[in-house]
């Protein structure tokens, strides 16, 4: 801005009073802290969730909103990509499958632990045993997790 003389001068140092005396009123009305709050709001500023935490809380109400039905297609359609993941991983004897069924199948060991612990069967105990001796094999079979 290039100022052209004392009228140009004059002119500045109104439009600073205004906007000094504009401040004034609305810090002193409390506008200010309203709109800082705000536009902390509006850009998650405020928040003391980072913003991976944030989309999990609303990925989590979303799935609250859906019927069980959904939920247990979702699911079944999320572990049949697994395992058909695993089972071309494995056809196609890749180093990345091997781990993605030690890890898979490790996962659901201490559910069916419970599940024996609550009421036992010689088919909860089997399945237990059968998943603990696959983990076992292929941990130390194909030396998965050595050196890690």
């Amino acid at each position: 801005m290039v100022l052209r003389g004392r009228e140009d001068e004059k002119k500045l140092l109104d439009d600073l009073i205004a906007l000094g005396v504009g401040l004034l009123i609305a810090g002193s009305r409390g506008w200010l802290t309203e709109w800082a709050s705000e536009a902390q709001q509006q850009l998650n500023l405020d928040s003391a969730e980072t913003i991976y935490e944030q989309l999990f809380f609303r990925l989590v109400v979303l799935i609250g909103n859906f019927p069980h039905v959904t939920l247990l297609a979702i699911g079944a359609f999320a572990y049949a990509a697994l395992e058909g993941t695993e089972g071309i991983g494995l056809a196609m004897r890749r180093r990345w499958a091997e781990y993605l069924t030690v890890i898979a199948t490790g996962v659901l060991i201490p559910f069916e632990a419970y599940e024996v612990v609550h009421k036992v069967t010689v088919l909860r105990v089997g399945a237990l045993l059968l998943n603990l001796a696959v983990v076992g094999y292929l941990t130390y079979r194909k030396r998965l997790f050595v050196g890690i």
